[in-house]
């Protein structure tokens, strides 16, 4: 299991800490929207594996093209992770609300002449 960063080495390398962990937002970040787009991609063999799709897009990432995690971001590899953070929160999703189901009904055109 890996150390998480102290208090003492994040003030003495702040900015190096400071972009590595931007670099592992961007990687989470990635993953999970490529994680959402699983069984959506296809060639013309069938569907591609999004692991394949990762590589590819991460090694074509410009520096201008990251985007700056929110402050509560916690990541989820500890390496990462400053000594006085906890666990990686993730956010719930609202359940649907129930409600009465929506019925369509189409007209054919004969009961129109009528």
């Amino acid at each position: 299991m890996s150390m998480a960063i102290s208090k003492t080495d994040y003030e003495d390398k702040k900015a190096y800490w400071d972009y590595q962990r931007l670099l592992e937002y961007n990687r989470e970040l990635l993953k999970q929207r490529l994680a959402k787009m699983q069984g959506s991609v296809f060639t013309q063999l069938g569907p591609m594996d999004t692991g394949d799709l990762y590589d590819k897009i991460w090694t074509d990432i410009r520096q201008e093209d990251l985007e700056k995690p929110p402050s509560m971001w916690v990541p989820e590899d500890t390496k990462w992770r400053f000594e006085w953070e906890g666990e990686p929160w993730t956010p719930q999703l609202p359940k649907p609300k129930k409600g009465r189901p929506v019925v369509l009904r189409a007209k054919h055109i004969d009961d129109l002449n009528d």
